[in-house]
């Protein structure tokens, strides 16, 4: 699957509307986001997957989600829903609280499928 780049982003939607959502968020939401993506590079990292090569080619330098900023938190999301979408969804349904801000930062308006249908569409995948 292609590398996440910035300009592969339709113009209606930008990583600045995600992280925007994600600034906005409530404290407690963002946590469970923290938590859902250390679980995801968790199991990914289990299964032999290069996590930091994952988050190097998103332009992210931190492997611990607990220690990203709020882009890099998004820009952390957008990679792993573009390479490895069923760890996300599999991960999301662990973490239901995380579910809303998962949905905002990837420009989605349902859970589970139409989240990662919003994905692909946001993003023009």
């Amino acid at each position: 699957m292609a590398d996440y780049q910035e300009d592969d982003q339709p113009q209606n939607y930008s990583q600045d509307d995600a992280t925007q959502a994600m600034s906005q968020a409530a404290p407690e939401d963002v946590d469970s986001h923290r938590n859902l993506l250390s679980q995801a590079l968790g199991m990914l990292s289990g299964q032999g997957v290069d996590t930091q090569s994952l988050l190097g080619q998103a332009g992210v330098s931190s492997t611990d989600p607990s220690q990203m900023s709020h882009d890099d938190l998004v820009s952390t999301t957008i990679a792993l829903a573009r390479s490895h979408p069923e760890v996300v969804t599999e991960i999301a349904n662990r973490f239901p609280a995380a579910g809303g801000l998962l949905n905002d930062v990837l420009g989605a308006g349902g859970g589970g499928g139409g989240m990662l249908q919003g994905l692909l569409g946001r993003f023009g995948l």
